[in-house]
């Protein structure tokens, strides 16, 4: 025997996976951007190891011959932390703050800042700057220095950020504590030129990070994706979630159209599946106390042909004659609303089988037979019209429709519509109509809204009750309308099968 273990979530249990699963995703996407784009991290520059490596570079470039300069320099152990170029001009200011060593004086030309405060990156570099003009034997207007700073918060993002400090590691704790610190600054990059001679420049910078527009995209690259994940799955968990309500809500649609219950299968969701039972249980003993109720009103109907056998029967020995016709009246009457109660009662608009009808030719043959019987009937419409239906069940209700309209008019029209999705049948007379008030209680059973007990008006109150349950079997609809100045109209609508719900 296979044993299969199907656990089933209920729906707060799943709301909690989906958000647990979208934040777990999103930290393991994440994590795999960044370590294929590592963010850049701190350079940490000593001032005193900055000065040395500039006073080596400046007398490897002067005990080198020009051509070869630049590949010496490369080839310095701290090229890995420092860039060094060889450029043919005086080098231009950064655009943020820019200093200009001269007659040993640091002054700023950036017009945006008037004097660079003390304990600065401009105090730092002006430091330094003055401890490698000795060593190199230059004067120090042929030193230039500049130095762009980050802003009030630190973001690594961006780019490299430099962390220049008089002496490593013993200051580098302040850092995290006060970054404005005199010996300490913190820079997102700085250049040292010194004059070379001939129109020369040797270009001393950190090594940059190159990488600040892959991280860029990266970043954007999270929030899209993540949005789109977010999305994505969110989307899915409603559809799973909206879905049984769909099925219900289609299965209560045709409870209230249909005899048949409309069961619903098994739900994976705990809680829908305990809806689901309760509605099935509620379908099954509703069907149960109207089949009760029918059945009983069928059997009392059935009952009574046989006393009314009888009573044919003795009306056939009765000697006066108007009496005798009276009493014959009285029974056909009866006879009447048993037949039609046992259509009412039967069922038969839920057992019968469907199959192809023309309803424009059974609707030209009921106007047919109508005009036989005495009355005035007009038929407008289309010669044919295919709709798959019951054909006893819709005959005997159409049937109910045009003679009820002429019982109670002196002309009747019948209109119908073939439409791609359904098909409409107006059933219009000049009759004294229905009150808007009086249009529920003409649908009931047994309700007749003429108060005279001749059976050539009154009727026996079943024949819209009938007509209405047909068409609601079908999926259809049907109104009762008022018409200028008077009379009545009767609107059908019945769907095609490709339009029909369920």
């Amino acid at each position: 025997m296979t044993f299969r273990w199907r656990p089933k979530f209920g729906l707060t249990s799943r709301i909690v996976i989906v958000i647990l699963l979208s934040q777990v995703s999103i930290e393991l996407f994440q994590n795999m951007l960044k370590r294929l784009v590592p963010p850049p991290s701190f350079i940490l520059i000593d001032g005193q190891w900055l000065s040395d490596r500039t006073v080596e570079a400046v007398r490897v470039a002067r005990n080198t011959r020009i051509e070869e300069q630049q590949k010496k320099l490369d080839s310095l152990a701290s090229s890995g932390w420092l860039r060094f170029r060889i450029e043919p001009a005086s080098p231009a200011a950064t655009k943020i703050v820019a200093t200009t060593l001269a007659g040993g004086t640091l002054s700023l030309t950036n017009p945006h800042v008037s004097e660079p405060a003390p304990g600065t990156s401009s105090e730092l570099l002006t430091s330094i700057v003055r401890g490698i003009a000795p060593q190199i034997g230059v004067d120090p207007a042929d030193i230039r220095a500049s130095a762009e700073i980050t802003s009030t918060d630190i973001d690594l993002e961006t780019g490299t950020l430099v962390v220049l400090a008089a002496s490593l590691p013993t200051r580098l704790v302040n850092v995290a504590r006060n970054r404005m610190q005199p010996d300490i600054a913190i820079l997102r990059s700085f250049r040292i030129a010194i004059d070379l001679g001939g129109s020369r420049w040797l270009v001393i910078s950190q090594n940059l990070d190159e990488k600040a527009a892959t991280r860029r995209f990266r970043n954007i690259a999270i929030i899209i994706v993540t949005l789109l994940f977010v999305g994505i799955l969110s989307l899915w968990m409603a559809r799973r979630l909206v879905r049984p309500l769909t099925r219900l809500s289609e299965a209560a649609e045709r409870l209230g159209r249909e005899r048949k219950p409309t069961l619903i299968g098994d739900m994976s969701i705990p809680e829908y599946a305990s809806i689901a039972r309760t509605f099935n249980e509620m379908q099954l003993r509703l069907k149960q106390f109207v089949d009760e109720r029918t059945h009983m009103l069928a059997a009392i109907a059935h009952d009574l042909r046989t006393p009314l056998t009888r009573l044919r029967i003795f009306a056939e020995y009765v000697d006066d004659e108007p009496q005798q016709r009276q009493l014959l009246a009285d029974i056909a009457e009866m006879d009447a609303m048993i037949n039609s109660t046992l259509a009412f009662a039967g069922g038969e608009a839920t057992s019968e089988a469907h199959s192809p009808v023309d309803i424009a030719a059974l609707l030209i043959s009921l106007c047919d037979n109508a005009c036989d019987a005495g009355g005035w009937v007009d038929y407008r419409g289309p010669d044919h019209a295919q709709l798959p239906c019951q054909p006893v069940a819709m005959r005997r209700a159409l049937a109910n429709l045009i003679e009820n309209g002429c019982k109670y008019a002196r002309h009747v029209t019948v209109e119908l519509s073939d439409h791609t999705d359904s098909i409409g049948i107006a059933i219009s007379d000049d009759g004294p109509g229905i009150a808007p008030e009086q249009v529920e209680r003409a649908f009931a059973p047994f309700q007749r809204l003429e108060g005279s007990r001749n059976r050539t008006t009154g009727g026996t109150g079943l024949g819209l009750a009938i007509a209405r349950d047909v068409m609601r079997g079908h999926g259809g609809s049907i109104r009762l309308l008022p018409v200028a100045p008077h009379g009545l109209l009767v609107q059908v609508d019945l769907p095609k099968p490709s339009a029909q719900v369920g």
